[in-house]
């Protein structure tokens, strides 16, 4: 009995193996707010601490963890899908368009999460499309700083409709093989349609 060779090649399970540790670091330190900052009844980003840290001033922003894990798990398929075309693909080509665009949604992705937007805590709403003051580094954000999630979750699925559409645009065409196996059976079709023809004007 033969042995059953894996699916998964060297670069899936690396691939895997970085998904997999980049999880763990955005659950084992997810987002806060603080709670007891701001009088406005609302709460102010406090930065990423140790998961086991949460308490009554301190709580997860649920929010960003949710769109952080999205975000790796959108990234994981992009590449993943990279590979498996990669395999399949029979051109020499370092990258394709195709390949280039997928690169530029993940990074696009990455750069949102990394530059969210922020507004002062007095003078957020909780109107329909609320205002924002800037796009500042997740990781040093300006004092008294709420993330408007709104427009991030905006930010992120503006960035997924635009590379689908590069996606669409840059479609691999056929290959050549296939072209000519399909161009040989219709001039074959269109040669006995020329033979049939000139018998039944023979037998007439």
């Amino acid at each position: 009995m033969t042995k059953q060779t894996s699916k998964l090649t060297k670069h899936h399970q690396i691939l895997l193996l970085i998904a997999a540790v980049n999880l763990a670091i955005v659950l084992l330190f997810p987002p806060f707010d603080d709670v007891a900052v701001s009088k406005f009844d609302m709460a102010i980003f406090a930065g990423f601490m140790w998961v086991f840290s949460a308490s009554e001033q301190y709580q997860i922003n649920s929010a960003l963890l949710y769109l952080e894990v999205t975000v790796i798990l959108i990234n994981l398929f992009i590449f993943w899908l990279m590979i498996n075309e990669r395999m399949r693909s029979k051109s020499e080509k370092k990258l394709s368009f195709r390949a280039i665009a997928m690169i530029m949604i993940a990074v696009n992705l990455v750069w949102v999460l990394l530059f969210p937007p922020f507004e002062y805590v007095s003078h957020m709403t909780k109107a329909v499309l609320p205002t924002f003051e800037g796009f500042y580094f997740i990781f040093n954000p300006p004092q008294y700083r709420v993330i408007v999630t709104p427009i991030l979750y905006l930010e992120v699925m503006l960035v997924l409709i635009n590379g689908a559409l590069m996606l669409l645009v840059f479609k691999e065409k056929k290959d050549e093989d296939e072209d000519a196996s399909v161009e040989h059976t219709m001039h074959y079709m269109a040669t006995l349609k020329a033979e049939a023809a000139k018998y039944r004007a023979r037998n007439k």
